[in-house]
């Protein structure tokens, strides 16, 4: 049975043949078609990318490691029938994984008490990261399916196929023999079905905290990194990539820009200390038609020119920066109108408790008039008046002790007066020259503190912009080397199709002539077997004539020798006859003799 791996990649680029036997027969790949990239993008229904939100770092879960991991029935293993497609399995999880680079995660999910985080490519490719006490492990999913092709832990890499264990790698990128796989198919085993149960709980999915994102990205650059100088040591792979890099780099396009904008995003978010609105994920054009994604403060297609030159990527990257700063002063902007708007809302709130407190009196007021409307006049009258005596004699109460104070207070001498007046004077001037003096210290301490404050504030943004932009520069720096390492090595590739090219026309020159010369060796072969068959024949015939005289010879010899013994035989035979004869005329005249002798005898016996 023969079928075909299709790569998740680029239609049919990384074909390998697998069937149940443990050996089966590989086939050749086909060459992707040109609108690859356009096929692939699919539009996801839910959410495939969540903004970050604000916060401290979460303390880590680990997961557990593949011997903790709980007993499977362990998958069939099969073998890669061609030893030029093994590495297809980790270099097309590989190229997703360098495609992401340095971008946050797009979301969160919940599984088995850990936190892992996922990657949706553009084409709807998935790649899971939990964390290990020693690490992380990674799952990787073609687009639409809902088991792992590839696993990656910190000590082998496993790829599947049709929930089949197709082939294992180790930590250097080396692949590891059938026959070593020991203990690790019962790994690969566990690993697959964890893969799948965890691909049905990404479905509820959360954001990301940034501090977390920002506390661990390093460990899973780290990762990626000594992934790289695996594959930088294994010629194979190397043999392998360098197939298939052009149709790899062009599949990946898309997807690389969108990664490299939201890198940018988190970087300019991360120097303004996560003070601002988290930034919106970068995101395909063609989802923004999503209801999901119609919000633009969380969700926006990339700058033009991350894939550009370092020109149009540095002007990508200043795009994206004067993008975040014009939303974080949108927000500024908004949050301030808000906070009007709620002091607007307050001060008619608090007039209208105040108007409402005075309808109320008036109300109450109102009704106290109505009741003594409705009384007594007369004892309504005398009770308003007792009501006007009672408030004149207080009034008139407060009126003497404000002039008994008034009259203790004018008590002492005048010079006693101007004493008091003159310590209570210097008292006041010392109390405010203290208050001044200490007005003045807090004053410039806190310009001591607001100005340190702000030169460690413009020394860390200095430093950070320092350091982003020489992360920046290397980046591009890197992604010029790896541009440049990915024309070269389509050049190479090209040069070598070419080379193979020639060669092959040469070998068909090299055939062609071959088979001239072979066709006119083979004709004078043929010619010279006609000849020989000839000459043979010829020699059959003179030899058959010689061998016909030799028979006639010999048949006349026999034919003599017959005549002769035939003569001898008739000649043997007369004589016998003759002497049969002379044999019967002897008995004849010894019968005649002895006749005569008897009638003799005879005769003298008679009586005469």
């Amino acid at each position: 049975m023969i079928r075909t791996i299709h790569s998740r990649l680029y239609g049919r680029s990384a074909a390998a043949a697998l069937a149940a036997a443990l050996l089966l027969v590989g086939c050749n790949p086909s060459q992707p078609s040109a609108d690859d990239q356009s096929q692939a993008a699919v539009l996801p229904d839910l959410p495939a990318t969540l903004p970050l939100v604000p916060g401290e770092a979460a303390p880590i879960a680990y997961a557990p490691g593949a011997e903790g991991l709980p007993a499977v029935d362990p998958i069939q293993a099969v073998r890669v029938a061609d030893p030029g497609e093994y590495y297809a399995y980790a270099d097309d999880a590989y190229g997703y994984a360098d495609a992401i680079g340095e971008a946050p995660p797009d979301y969160g999910f919940a599984y088995d008490d850990v936190q892992p985080w996922g990657w949706q490519g553009y084409d709807d490719s998935l790649a899971f990261a939990e964390p290990l006490e020693d690490g992380y492990r990674y799952y990787y999913y073609r687009p639409g399916e809902d088991d792992p092709y590839f696993v990656r832990d910190p000590y082998y890499g496993y790829g599947y196929d049709d929930g089949r264990l197709a082939i294992v790698y180790d930590s250097y990128g080396g692949i590891v023999p059938y026959d070593d796989y020991g203990p690790r198919l019962l790994y690969a085993s566990r690993y697959y079905y964890r893969g799948r149960d965890m691909y049905r709980a990404s479905r509820h999915r959360r954001p990301v905290i940034a501090g977390s994102w920002n506390a661990r990205r390093h460990d899973i650059f780290q990762s990626q990194s000594r992934w790289r100088q695996a594959r930088e040591r294994q010629l194979e792979w190397q043999a392998y990539h360098e197939r298939n890099a052009a149709r790899q780099s062009r599949y990946w396009e898309q997807e690389r820009a969108r990664r490299r904008a939201d890198r940018v995003r988190f970087a300019t978010w991360r120097e303004q200390d996560f003070r601002t609105p988290p930034p919106p994920r970068a995101i395909p054009a063609a989802w923004t038609s999503e209801r999901w994604a119609r919000d633009e403060r969380r969700f926006a297609p990339p700058a033009r020119g991350f894939n550009g030159n370092e020109a149009d990527r540095r002007r990508a990257v200043a795009e994206e920066r004067t993008r975040l700063a014009q939303l974080a002063r949108r927000a500024q902007a908004e949050r301030r109108n808000a906070a009007q708007d709620r002091a607007e809302q307050r001060r008619e709130a608090l007039a209208d408790r105040r108007q409402q407190r005075q309808t109320e009196r008036a109300e109450s007021a109102r009704q106290r008039q109505d009741q003594i409307r409705a009384g007594n006049p007369r004892a309504n009258e005398a009770r308003v008046q007792a009501e006007a005596r009672r408030a004149e004699r207080q009034a008139q109460k407060a009126q003497r002790q404000e002039r008994a104070t008034e009259r203790r207070q004018a008590r002492p001498t005048e010079a006693a007066r101007q004493q008091q007046a003159a310590r209570q004077a210097d008292r006041r001037q010392q109390a405010e020259a203290r208050q001044q003096a200490q007005r003045q210290q807090r004053e410039t301490a806190r310009r001591q503190q607001v100005d340190a404050r702000q030169q460690r504030e413009a020394a860390r943004q200095q430093q950070d912009r320092a350091e982003a932009a020489r992360r920046e520069r290397e980046q591009v720096q890197a992604e010029l080397r790896q541009q440049a390492a990915e024309r070269q090595a389509v050049r190479q590739t090209e040069r070598a199709n070419a080379a193979r090219a020639q060669a092959r026309q040469q070998d068909q020159a090299r055939e062609r002539a071959e088979r001239q010369a072979s066709q006119a060796r083979e004709r004078e072969q043929a010619q010279a077997r006609r000849q020989q068959a000839r000459a043979e024949t010829e020699q059959r015939r003179a030899a058959q004539a010689e061998q016909q005289q030799q028979r006639s010879a010999a048949q006349q010899a026999r034919q003599r020798q017959q005549a002769q013994s035939e003569q001898r035989a008739a000649q043997s035979q007369a004589r016998e006859q003759a002497r049969a004869s002379r044999e019967q005329a002897q008995a004849a005249r010894a019968a005649e003799r002895a006749a005569r002798t008897e009638e003799r005898r005879e005769r003298r016996e008679r009586p005469r």
